[in-house]
């Protein structure tokens, strides 16, 4: 029975483990590159140029909500690897959707830390009715803002506006630096003023 159970707990522990691996976190200090993008071509009859698995999560327990006002190590925003393609057909095809893919996971980024500020600004309402309904006033505004980036970029195919939105998003996430994964927010009096 022992042995059974060890077996099931290394396994759980491997699989995290293999999961993690494939994912890469957001940071100001790496940009996406080609080798980041590990899936491989798709056979679905469709021509494919690129294709990026993003997903921003939270994972907290009671415990940390009481213990603590400053949750952004447990917001995460992340690129997983081997679910990401990229046609490396010429260089400034495979350039423009790089930086489109960046500029995808930086606007992931951004809603991070719209939702690490929602849960910093709104702890009553966090306290109250979990996280849940905070994370999805983010959620709807990420995916309208998700939305015109696809549209007006063309789905990557502007570099012109790639480069826009990228200006953008950054002096986005500046405003919010305080916001990143492993800053410290500052008091919320002082914020205000």
């Amino acid at each position: 029975m022992i042995k059974n159970f060890l077996f099931v707990i290394l396994f759980i522990f491997s699989a995290t483990v293999a999961s993690a691996q494939n994912m890469l976190e957001w940071s100001a200090e790496h940009s996406l590159t080609v080798k980041n993008f590990e899936a491989p071509a798709p056979n679905n009859g469709q021509m494919q140029t690129v294709s990026g698995s993003f997903s921003v999560s939270y994972e907290f327990g009671g415990l940390s909500l009481i213990a603590t006002r400053n949750l952004n190590q447990y917001v995460h925003a992340n690129f997983q690897k081997d679910a990401s393609y990229i046609d490396r057909a010429d260089a400034a095809t495979t350039e423009r959707l790089l930086a489109y893919q960046q500029l995808i996971f930086n606007v992931y980024e951004l809603q991070a830390r719209n939702l690490r500020k929602k849960f910093f600004d709104e702890r009553g309402k966090l306290l109250t009715k979990g996280p849940g309904p905070l994370y999805q006033e983010v959620a709807a505004e990420h995916s309208r803002l998700l939305g015109k980036v696809e549209g007006e970029t063309f789905h990557g195919a502007s570099m012109e506006e790639i480069k826009r939105w990228n200006e953008w998003v950054l002096q986005e996430l500046e405003k919010l630096n305080e916001f990143c994964k492993d800053c410290k927010p500052s008091k919320k009096k002082k914020r205000n003023q």
